[in-house]
């Protein structure tokens, strides 16, 4: 089976100076960026199976700006274990759900960023916030095997 992996960092958020890391919001940027990507982004008819969410609170309203822009209905499985997760440990998460063709994965920088460039075959540039990289793997998602089919960013758009 070959399967795909969407990495979507979260939108632009506030400072961390108002608000603890966790707690943070997204900004005015942020809430106008997420529709601009999700927009672009059903238009590549590619829809998850299951998006496995930080439980941050900018990373849950990416989310949701993200869905309600596209009316997008995949089912979401919120995890504690992404906020702020290393690469490797994202992918260890993706990795205990192998019987999902389509996943997308929405966190954090580094981490995120960190992953996608070791997913990818040629390597991956970091993510601005709110960029999204879709991947295209032989068969299972491993490392270094990944087809980067799309970057979609608000600064590209």
């Amino acid at each position: 089976m070959n399967q795909q992996l969407i990495l979507l960092r979260h939108a632009k958020s506030v400072s961390h100076l108002t608000a603890s890391d966790f707690n943070r919001k997204l900004n005015d940027k942020g809430v106008l960026d997420t529709p601009k990507v999700a927009q672009a982004f059903i238009l590549l008819n590619i829809i998850p199976d299951i998006i496995l969410c930080s439980t941050a609170v900018r990373t849950q309203e990416t989310l949701a700006l993200f869905k309600q822009s596209i009316a997008l209905n995949s089912p979401v499985e919120f995890l504690d274990e992404l906020y702020h997760a290393s690469a490797s440990e994202i992918y260890d998460i993706i990795l205990k759900y192998p019987q999902y063709k389509t996943i997308m994965v929405v966190g954090h920088n580094f981490g995120i960023s960190n992953l996608a460039n070791q997913l990818s075959t040629d390597g991956a540039q970091e993510m601005n916030t709110c960029g999204l990289y879709i991947f295209k793997f032989p068969e299972n998602i491993e490392l270094n095997k990944g087809a980067i089919l799309h970057y979609l960013s608000p600064k590209l758009i």
